[in-house]
């Protein structure tokens, strides 16, 4: 295959946009606490940066955030089915939505269960993590039958 690209004037090429490095973070630092290597993921953080799950709990360390689920589920699996970044105040946010699958420490099983995190991004850190989902519906469910 042959093409003109003319006189040397044009410059042909690819770069990587703020976005979708934004979106290789978030992924990363999902793989890495999934791994269960919060070292490798707490090197994505910046200082002083929290995770916020539903409920309002609030964490400043990850082994805090992995000690609150292991509390909670025997087994907890996340499938991410869609990343999306945009502006934000501060950064760029980069949403991440799928669903939840497992079986709370009591035995009784979930699937199917939504969730979305965000990811507050500046300076290729990770300064804010919130994380939503409808595991309490889904408990309170569980808990009625």
């Amino acid at each position: 295959m042959t093409g003109n690209l003319g006189d040397g004037r044009i410059v042909v090429g690819t770069a990587r946009t703020e976005r979708a490095d934004a979106i290789d973070l978030a992924r990363n630092w999902l793989d890495a606490v999934w791994r269960r290597d919060l070292a490798a993921a707490a090197a994505m953080m910046a200082p002083g940066a929290r995770v916020t799950i539903s409920g309002g709990h609030q964490f400043a360390a990850l082994e805090a955030f992995a000690a609150f689920a292991a509390e909670r589920y025997a087994e907890f699996r996340k499938q991410a089915d869609a990343f999306e970044a945009c502006e934000a105040a501060g950064g760029l946010a980069v949403y991440v939505r799928g669903t939840l699958s497992g079986t709370f420490k009591d035995g009784a099983p979930f699937s199917a269960v939504r969730w979305c995190d965000r990811f507050l991004v500046a300076q290729g850190r990770i300064i804010d993590i919130e994380t939503w989902s409808d595991i309490a519906e889904t408990r309170a469910g569980a808990a009625a039958t």
